[in-house]
């Protein structure tokens, strides 16, 4: 009997000193950190929470633990815009390399398999951002030449191309990765500003997908929780939208518009009559918007003086940003907007949920073609006007 109360004893012993299953450790060592703070961050839909920190030892290396019941995003900092995103889950110890100096383009991780996961998504979209960003270098090194129309055609037809690309290893990635919550992440990559890569409406497919996966295996996750509620949100959208908006559709008149210029002038797009009117929305933040302006400024000088009008709408927030953007991409045509974002009054009525987007108008005002980019709009109008 003595024995075996002496073995329970040693058990509890042992078990009270030993480490919890749901505490991590993340540590390593880094080049040009001596003495620098680092510290660990718990990423919450509401906020962050500061768990841990330190300053770095003399040879570079620290040592971070923490506490989770279930995978979570934490970020390790090591001064402003100086940090790495990293999903962790209970009982990990994760190690991490790199030089200080430029972690971003340094860091390697072991030990977390979704960390790593979240470093071939950014590495990915880095990529497809450069390739993007040198077609836009290209093309405003030669922005009046005439002689430059072919090149520009070009570009477009390979800015469009490089995006799609992208699109589907994204598509794949989260196939691939249907459990994990780099699956999340890469729901909202964004190519620019409010430019993502999936768009709610056209790829809700995934989002749902997602959503379905997470809620079952991680309900009590804050972000898979945030996740659920938007899916939620645009799904009872889609129903209403089904019902409210019947009329924006192919051959229905499309419902008037009203509002100011940068000049502070207010146009209506039924003042329009008699014109075939392109009715497109835009905004300056918007990537693929400022690559398609170049192929509607083509179209608009082509089929102007037979008839063809321009009704574009912003969803900007910032009258600066808008009115540059209508400069620098020579937008001749109407330019109007309530400088409201998405909560624009027509982006609403016409259930706008992803830009760029448009509508080709005949001469009474009714809806004959939706969404035309690219070398669609000029094929179109020629068709119209030849």
């Amino acid at each position: 009997m003595r024995q075996i109360v002496l073995l329970a004893i040693t058990l509890f012993i042992i078990q009270g000193c030993g480490s919890n299953s749901n505490d991590f450790t993340i540590e390593g060592k880094y080049d040009n950190a001596e003495e620098k703070e680092i510290s660990l961050i718990e990423l919450k839909t509401e906020g962050t929470n500061k768990i841990d920190s330190m300053k770095i030892d003399d040879d570079g290396s620290f040592s971070l633990s923490g506490y989770t019941e279930i995978p979570s995003f934490f970020v390790v900092e090591a001064g402003e815009g100086n940090s790495l995103t990293l999903i962790v889950k209970p009982g990990e110890r994760i190690r991490l390399s790199g030089d200080l100096n430029d972690l971003n383009s340094t860091y390697k991780i072991k030990g977390s398999e979704d960390s790593e996961k979240i470093v071939e998504l950014r590495k990915r979209l880095e990529n497809t951002i450069a390739e993007l960003d040198s077609l836009g270098n290209i093309f405003r090194e030669n922005p009046d030449d005439e002689s430059t129309q072919d090149l520009r055609d070009r570009l477009n037809k390979e800015s469009r191309e490089i995006v799609n690309e992208h699109k589907e290893y994204t598509k794949e990635f989260i196939d691939d990765n249907m459990n994990s919550l780099a699956s999340l992440m890469a729901l909202y990559q964004q190519i620019g500003p409010q430019s993502y890569v999936l768009d709610p409406k056209e790829d809700f497919e995934y989002f749902e997908k997602v959503d379905s996966s997470l809620m079952e295996s991680y309900p009590n996750s804050d972000p898979v929780q945030s996740l659920h509620s938007q899916v939620t949100d645009m799904k009872n959208r889609q129903d209403d939208q089904q019902t409210a908006s019947g009329n924006i559709s192919i051959g229905e008149k499309a419902p008037d518009i009203a509002l100011p210029t940068p000049e502070g002038d207010t146009v209506s797009l039924h003042s329009l009559r008699g014109e075939y009117v392109l009715l497109d929305f835009w905004a300056a933040w918007c990537k693929p918007c400022r690559v398609e302006n170049p192929k509607l400024v083509e179209a608009y000088k082509k089929y102007k003086d037979k008839g063809f009008e321009i009704y574009q709408v912003s969803l900007d927030r910032e009258r600066k940003d808008w009115e540059d953007a209508i400069e620098k991409d020579k937008l001749e045509w109407i330019n109007v907007s309530d400088l409201k974002f998405w909560n624009s009054s027509a982006a609403q009525k016409y259930n706008i949920q992803s830009i760029p987007a448009n509508y080709l108008l005949n001469e009474e005002g009714e809806i004959i073609e939706k969404d035309l980019r690219g070398d669609a709009l000029d094929q179109k109008l020629n068709e119209i006007f030849n």
